[in-house]
Order: structure tokens, then C-alpha cells, then sequence
């Protein structure tokens, strides 16, 4: 599979289609691997996991609280 890819930033035109304003790159599977760097392991997986249900649960709570209130 290959991906298209842009050197500078994707603009939206006037018919909303997408507009590379720098040099349209065609990329494969692997080299979009290498450009995104290493991926993450699974302890860092639990971490973020972990995390993001605390920010989810501290929300909610936020969210009774102030209905409570």
C-alpha cells in the first residue's frame, strides 16, 4: 500500500478538495514506518490507557459535580 504524502501543508480549496502547497510525495508501507519512528510497546500502551481513564473519570466527576451543585 502507498501513501501520498506533501513536503509542505495541506491547504483546503474552494470546492473543499485538498492542496499540497509544497512537493506531493508517493511513499510506501515501510518508509512510512521509518518516518514515524518507533512505535510504542505495550507498557507504554497501558500507561496511556491508564491515564486517559483517569482524565476521563476526573471529567465525569467535574461534570456531576458542577450538575450537583
Amino acid at each position: 500500500m502507498n501513501f501520498l504524502a506533501c513536503e509542505g501543508e495541506w491547504l483546503a480549496g474552494p470546492g473543499g478538495e485538498p492542496i499540497c502547497t509544497g512537493q506531493l510525495l508517493n511513499l510506501s508501507r515501510e518508509e512510512m514506518q521509518s518516518l514515524s519512528g518507533s512505535a510504542l510497546d505495550w507498557d507504554q500502551v497501558s500507561e496511556l490507557k491508564g491515564e486517559a481513564m483517569l482524565l476521563f473519570a476526573l471529567v465525569f466527576g467535574f461534570l456531576v459535580l458542577k450538575k450537583v451543585l
